[in-house]
């Protein structure tokens, strides 16, 4: 079907607001690799919504930029002469040629390779002599640089992410990310941060969609998936993934905040009079129970506090924030960060990054039991396409279960006493259908 195909648009319409029933907990099949849906989503959902790019620790002088991408449109993540942060579609307005062809870098300048039109650190089209090669004799009459401006998205930053989005208008960003905001600053609002090294990237043949609601709602799989955890004496048994609390914070997004019940705190001692001067006291409370902590803020930012385990005698832990950015209808690139606290000693900077690369880097144990998965299910979700009858999921975990009253978690939500349940899933795909009709009908 083309995108351009009124009828066959209507039609796919139509077919999801019959099949995709979050209330009821059954998401049919078809809806992850239907190359018609994927069409959808960059037009409703990646053009239209509130994306993350990266961190400001990326970017830290007048001149730096990264390369990222939102929906299959490659940006420019920039803080311009004036030490603001902006973000430009990477393409010049000539003919379309990238412009940064560089995954990072500084620069005064973007000059396209191409034909030489040249553009400031704020994205204006550069005078006479600068803008463009042999301007006077190509362009007599004179060119318009107002609109030859790049293409700015809005941007704007929140405890140092930076997000995006090519809404002019509508909610903040800080109204998209509503209560998840609370928990965020959990892991990267604790402390003053810096990403490691340059983000991770690799491919996976999967649906972006998998592994997003995957970290938003589901510690169910742990127990099977990630099994070797116990079988290894890292954990104390296959149920690590249990304890602690589901929560559902609004807006389609989703985490899990696991417990221990020792004492002490796992963080370490050294940054605590840090975390005070960052958090409110059931913040405190809650990072010093802290076992792990997944999620996603949506449609495709996922936040991580892999569980601690134990490296050199010293429990350890790392903060790690990824992006399925979809490639395809059943291709995923992953970006993926490891962050710090800056003021860190160096025994948790050193056995962290240790951690990190055992657990949940592109080696890592669990990203290669959780990649198998949503490699069958994706390959499960391109032969449903030729089914004649819908292939529903079950997505019910939960469904009917009342949330904790407010006074029993410090946090806001709906928060599930326990981490087995599917609330946080059943809410995504509410926000992600109604993103997709637009009507929310």
């Amino acid at each position: 079907m083309s995108r351009y195909d009124l009828r066959g648009r209507q039609e796919l319409e139509d077919r999801i607001r019959k099949t995709v029933d979050p209330e009821q907990g059954r998401i049919p099949m078809f809806v992850y690799t239907d190359p018609d849906v994927y069409a959808l989503e960059l037009e409703r959902l990646f053009g239209r919504t509130w994306l993350f790019l990266g961190h400001i620790s990326e970017i830290p002088n007048p001149g730096s930029f990264v390369v990222r991408t939102m929906g299959e449109e490659s940006v420019i993540v920039g803080r311009g002469d004036d030490s603001v942060v902006r973000v430009f579609l990477n393409a010049c307005r000539h003919r379309g040629m990238r412009l940064a062809c560089e995954d990072f870098g500084e620069t005064t300048m973007w000059r396209c390779p191409y034909h030489g039109f040249t553009y400031g650190s704020k994205g204006d089209f550069l005078g006479t002599f600068m803008g463009a090669p042999f301007e006077k004799v190509a362009y007599p009459e004179g060119l318009d640089r107002d609109s030859l401006h790049l293409l700015e998205a809005r941007c704007e930053t929140y405890r140092g992410l930076i997000f995006a989005t090519w809404a002019k208008d509508g909610p903040s960003l800080e109204e998209h990310l509503g209560d998840v905001r609370w928990y965020l600053d959990l892991i990267v609002g604790r402390a003053e941060m810096e990403v490691v090294g340059v983000p991770e990237k690799w491919v996976v043949p999967t649906n972006w969609r998998l592994p997003a609601e995957n970290f938003a709602s589901d510690a169910y799989h742990t127990a099977t998936a990630h099994s070797f955890l116990s079988r290894l004496g890292m954990v104390k048994g296959v149920d690590f993934g249990r304890d602690g609390y589901h929560i559902d914070p609004g807006g389609g997004h989703g985490l899990g905040v696991g417990v221990h019940f020792d004492d002490e705190s796992y963080f370490p001692a050294e940054l605590r009079e840090e975390y005070e001067r960052n958090l409110d006291a059931g913040q405190l409370a809650t990072l010093a129970r802290l076992k792990n902590m997944h999620g996603n803020v949506f449609p495709n930012f996922t936040f991580l506090i892999p569980n601690f385990i134990e490296i050199e005698g010293r429990r350890v832990t790392g903060a790690m924030l990824r992006v399925w950015q979809p490639a395809g209808p059943n291709r995923t690139q992953v970006w993926a960060w490891h962050l710090v606290e800056r003021d860190a000693p160096e025994w948790w900077k050193k056995l962290g990054r240790r951690m990190y690369t055992q657990t949940f880097s592109s080696s890592g144990m669990f990203d290669q039991d959780d990649t198998e998965n949503w490699e069958a299910q994706t390959r499960t979700s391109d032969a449903a396409l030729y089914r004649p009858e819908e292939f529903d999921l079950h997505y019910a975990m939960g469904l009917g279960v009342p949330p904790l009253p407010e006074s029993e978690f410090p946090g806001p939500g709906d928060v599930y006493d326990g981490k087995f349940s599917e609330s946080a899933a059943r809410s995504y795909y509410r926000v992600w259908r109604d993103h997709l009709l637009e009507d929310g009908r």
